[in-house]
């Protein structure tokens, strides 16, 4: 790729879409505080979990391997949520082995900036508010992963107010969910229903964990207030539930202003702070005993006249989607999917949901997607390139065909408003085929638009595969069908769909000049009598050659057991009477050559009608002379013979 002259800067932002309200501050801030025209954030979106397959989650990384990161001026690593320590640490190595500027959010590493929240100041305060305000002795902990660093320094805020209290605290108190729902649910579904003791609080490494729990006490027959239940993040669906969650901000607005500012003073080569921290603070709620705290209930007056809109909105780009989903399940082949994706994306009116700026860039290989096994192709990496199947920019398609996958985009905007691109992951299975692109679209973070986005496009295409499997399958089966088992020429059933298929081509007078040549083979029953239906087979089946090598580029027909009829086209049309008296004296010279085998000796009758013979033919008229012309040459063969 060439030198490319742009006065914006471009940063790499790696990051897991699912801790999606705290990675929606984070980047809005970024918008906010990022000066106009100087910065565009490319985000690189993953949106693994633990319960998903070890598959499922090595093809959604390999998003964070998609950027070549020496054509970006600065790296951020947006580390809460990304979870898998396997995953940070390859993001890791790439990010020291790129040689740019790198801030850390949220785990501290050698050699990056780093900025991070003081989870322990927040989760102290909360934990104790619990035991000073609320009386909480017994407290059990649910926390994230084992391996997440901001889980353990809540845990660690805890057992230190437990500490400080002379509260016991052990592992008994702690259960990890490794941040899914559906685990604590059952978890503690069943301790409830099986009597065990409800704690004073449930302390939860976060507020949909903490929504989780209350839904537990009051689906298992408890009242909501049972029990203290605590989150963590602030969310604004904590916020507004009932009762309100009594959680930790972490001010990812603030973490955002903080960025903003150190990146503006490294890209200006000015001296900027290794570490910073921002506080993260206490916001008591309904969920912990104290009510009336933050006009709850003026606030869910808000919240719910926005529902319908929501559920709107929700269905709209649901639609859009199902849309994609369903061009690519009907596309019957590559070129079919590339012109259906275009159509929908580029060509139709009416609003475009993803953006004025839109992208799908698809492996080429995916042409073959159905004529090998997924093993073949490449396993947990991109191509070195990418085909433009869905270009947009400010609403105006763009041509663009191949680009190398370091380029990203098929265009680029060096100069201009500042752009946030996000980059979600197609694959199927691991095979990693290609990226979706859409732009400016922050507000989709919240409602996981961007994973719908994603998985239905990865879902459409195990249906699309499936399509191409049957085609080619159905494609290969009509191939035997049509050919014959003896000579592998087409068979009767093949040349009853060409005449007719030739037939209508001709009514409409939109047809290539032709000429039939009729065949029947000689000498057929000696053979077979005297040296067996082998023998004869194998008679056949040179005689078939000597026909196909003299009509090498037209269609050869075996319609019955020593019949054969050819479709001169092309080149063999304009020298048909050369190569069939060519043919002729070839078999003259086998008949005289006494020194080879019977089977050798090979003699066909031939003759041919030309379709511009007589004004007004049709088909069958001009088979009937071709054939009749062919008799009169067997009987000619027949006399020459005695």
């Amino acid at each position: 790729m060439g030198e490319e002259k742009r006065t914006k800067k471009k940063i790499a932002v790696f990051a897991n879409g699912w801790n999606s309200e705290n990675l929606y501050r984070y980047l809005t801030g970024l918008s906010r505080y990022t000066p106009d025209c100087a910065i565009d954030y490319y985000v690189f979106l993953c949106h693994s979990v633990y319960s998903m397959a070890e598959t499922e989650i090595k093809s959604m990384a390999t998003i964070f391997d998609l950027p070549d990161l020496r054509n970006f001026d600065a790296a951020i690593m947006f580390t809460p949520g990304l979870n898998f320590t396997d995953i940070i640490n390859q993001l890791i190595v790439k990010l020291e082995k790129s040689g740019i500027p790198v801030l850390s959010i949220g785990l501290q590493h050698p050699g990056f900036y780093y900025i991070g929240v003081n989870n322990y100041n927040g989760m102290r305060h909360l934990c104790d508010h619990l035991i000073e305000e609320h009386n909480v002795r017994d407290v059990m902990f649910i926390a994230g992963s084992r391996e997440n660093e901001d889980s353990n320094n809540r845990l660690i805020a805890l057992r230190d107010s437990m500490s400080a209290h002379g509260l016991p605290f052990n592992e008994s108190n702690i259960f990890y969910s490794n941040w899914e729902v559906g685990t604590v649910m059952f978890e503690f579904g069943a301790r409830i229903r099986n009597g065990e003791k409800l704690p004073d609080a449930f302390v939860c490494a976060n507020d949909l964990i903490a929504e989780t729990m209350s839904y537990t006490l009051t689906d298992n027959g408890l009242p909501a207030d049972s029990a203290i239940v605590t989150g963590f993040d602030y969310m604004e669906e904590g916020q507004n539930f009932y009762p309100s969650i009594a959680s930790v901000d972490q001010h990812y607005d603030t973490v955002a202003e903080y960025s903003v500012n150190l990146l503006q003073r490294i890209l200006n080569g000015e001296d900027a702070p290794e570490e910073q921290l921002v506080d993260c603070e206490f916001f008591p709620g309904e969920s912990c005993g104290c009510m009336n705290c933050r006009n709850d209930d003026i606030r869910r007056r808000t919240v719910v006249r926005g529902v319908p809109r929501k559920y709107m909105m929700t269905d709209i780009v649901e639609g859009r989607f199902h849309a994609m989903e369903k061009e690519i399940i009907q596309s019957v082949d590559y070129e079919d999917l590339k012109e259906k994706l275009h159509r929908l994306f580029c060509l139709q009116t009416g609003m475009a949901l993803e953006g004025d700026t839109f992208y799908i860039m698809l492996d080429p290989h995916i042409v073959d997607f159905s004529l090998s096994d997924i093993e073949n192709y490449p396993q947990y990496h991109y191509a070195d390139v990418m085909d433009t199947f869905v270009a947009k920019r400010d609403g105006k398609p763009i041509s663009a065909g191949v680009i190398p996958t370091s380029q990203l985009l098929p265009d680029s905007a060096p100069e201009g408003p500042n752009h946030i691109y996000y980059f979600v992951p197609t694959y199927y299975e691991s095979y990693v085929c290609g990226y979706i692109v859409l732009t400016d679209c922050t507000s989709w973070l919240p409602d996981k638009y961007f994973h719908m986005c994603e998985s239905r496009f990865n879902r459409a295409l195990i249906s699309y595969r499936r399509n191409m499997q049957l085609t080619s399958l159905n494609t290969k089966l009509s191939m035997l069908m049509e050919k014959d088992s003896l000579t592998f020429v087409k068979n009767r059933t093949a040349y009853d769909r060409y005449i007719k298929k030739m037939e209508t081509q001709m009514l409409s007078g939109d047809f290539e000049p032709f000429a039939v040549v009729c065949f029947d083979i000689n000498n057929l029953k000696p053979v077979n009598d005297a040296l067996g239906h082998e023998a004869g087979d194998e008679y056949i089946k040179k005689c078939c050659k000597l026909i196909c090598n003299t009509f090498k580029h037209s269609p050869v027909f075996r319609i019955g057991g020593d019949e054969f009829v050819a479709i001169a086209v092309h080149d063999d049309y304009l020298h048909r009477y050369e190569y069939l008296n060519a043919m002729r004296e070839k078999m003259e010279e086998l008949r005289n050559d006494t020194t080879i085998s019977p089977i050798d000796r090979i003699s066909v009758a031939s003759g041919m009608a030309d379709c511009f013979e007589h004004v007004g033919d049709d088909y069958s008229a001009i088979f009937r002379r071709a054939d009749t012309r062919m008799y009169d040459n067997k009987r000619l063969m027949k006399a020459d013979m005695r």
